[in-house]
């Protein structure tokens, strides 16, 4: 098989949509929210370069979006080529699940989910601290 090209006038609709979606039309915020430049973001929407694969992947990423609707409006593969891509792993993650099928806008999904994780963090020192104590608490027996 040949090797696959994004169709660049699609690729630079779908990032004017995020860039308004999920950054309230602030390029430079978007391109820091999916970790690429500035400069990468203008070229998308310019239509200046292609986009690889990969970079299409790690938007959808840090999106928590599935990969496979955003390769096939970037026109990399058809609906039927796509049809089997998975969720990212979170979707498995209940409380995550529930963030991502809600129906609330995509920027606030992003703080929810930084939230969740900030909180699964904080829960997760607590553990280590309350197994230490469990130990302090054996020794002394």
């Amino acid at each position: 098989m040949g090797e696959r090209t994004v169709n660049r006038e699609a690729w630079a609709a779908v990032v004017a949509q995020l860039v308004r979606d999920e950054a309230g039309g602030n390029t430079t915020a978007f391109a820091k929210l999916v970790g690429v430049t500035y400069k990468t973001v203008r070229r998308w929407l310019t239509q200046e370069t292609d986009v690889s694969e990969d970079s299409i992947r790690q938007v959808a990423n840090a999106l928590h979006v599935k990969p496979g609707p955003l390769l096939v409006r970037a026109g990399f593969y058809s609906p039927d080529e796509i049809a089997g891509d998975q969720a990212p792993a979170d979707a498995d993650d209940p409380a995550m699940r529930v963030i991502l099928e809600s129906d609330v806008p995509p920027r606030v999904k992003q703080r929810m989910i930084q939230r969740l994780q900030a909180l699964r963090a904080k829960d997760s020192e607590r553990h280590v601290d309350e197994v230490k104590w469990w130990i302090d608490q054996a020794k002394e027996m």
